[in-house]
């Protein structure tokens, strides 16, 4: 019986969303910590994510699929208990019967990501959750964030090691907003790389600068030449929808 969840969790208390090797308490990942509440309820469970979360990035809306045996048909008592189990730093928002063809990660078409800036007077509490920066021009980032826009080869914008998938990705719509006392830059793509997003939000924060220009962007994101390569650290990243 196949199940689809819906997750939401703290970035900040887990050392990524993949299980690591030799994961320990301390080192440990948020599937990690998911895997180990299912066998607390008798589930021996294979999970599959939308997608990797790296350390530190939060999620709003992930998506697992995850088989379950007969005997767990009261998906309400299930959710119970397993957020009885994961609470305080992951919460599970619904869990649904899905045909069993259904696959989190293949049959995802888009994703959104938000990342949350603060250009106000520190506060350490927000130090987890939003990435301190001077006060910006949104209107500026907001066109700045346009250059991504379209079919591209991201080869550019990716963390080494990234795996052997191809670079080639669709960015929908991307821009830069305020809300209330925070900055949002957001894209929806229909996949990204490997820190991809941390890379370009701390380009667009460049140029917002004037460290770098928009040929500059322009210029990376056609693999003319790489202007920056730095990551934005990752606090203020939150996988925020994914869309079937």
């Amino acid at each position: 019986m196949r199940v689809k969840i819906t997750v939401s969790y703290d970035g900040s208390a887990f050392h990524g969303f993949q299980i690591q090797k030799n994961e320990t308490i301390t080192t440990q990942s948020v599937a990690g910590a998911i895997t180990r509440a299912f066998r607390r309820v008798n589930v021996d469970a294979t999970l599959v994510g939308s997608g990797r979360t790296d350390t530190g990035v939060h999620a709003m809306h992930q998506v697992l699929h995850v088989d379950l045996p007969s005997f767990w048909s009261d998906l309400s008592k299930l959710q119970s208990h397993l957020n009885g189990f994961l609470k305080p730093y992951i919460f599970i928002q619904s869990i649904t019967h899905v045909d069993s063809s259904f696959h989190a990660r293949f049959d995802a078409k888009k994703r959104l990501y938000r990342y949350v800036l603060y250009d106000g007077a520190y506060q350490p509490f927000l130090a987890n959750y939003a990435y301190h920066v001077k006060p910006l021009d949104v209107m500026k980032l907001n066109d700045y964030a346009q250059v991504f826009v379209g079919f591209h080869n991201f080869e550019y914008f990716k963390k080494l090691g990234g795996g052997t998938t191809k670079d080639e990705r669709t960015i929908f719509k991307a821009g830069a907003y305020r809300y209330k006392n925070l900055i949002i830059i957001y894209f929806i793509g229909d996949a990204f790389l490997r820190s991809q997003v941390r890379m370009m939000c701390g380009s667009l924060l460049k140029a917002s600068e004037g460290l770098l220009s928009f040929n500059d962007l322009i210029a990376q994101r056609d693999r003319q030449m790489k202007v920056s390569t730095s990551l934005i650290p990752a606090c203020g990243l939150y996988l925020s929808r994914v869309f079937y």
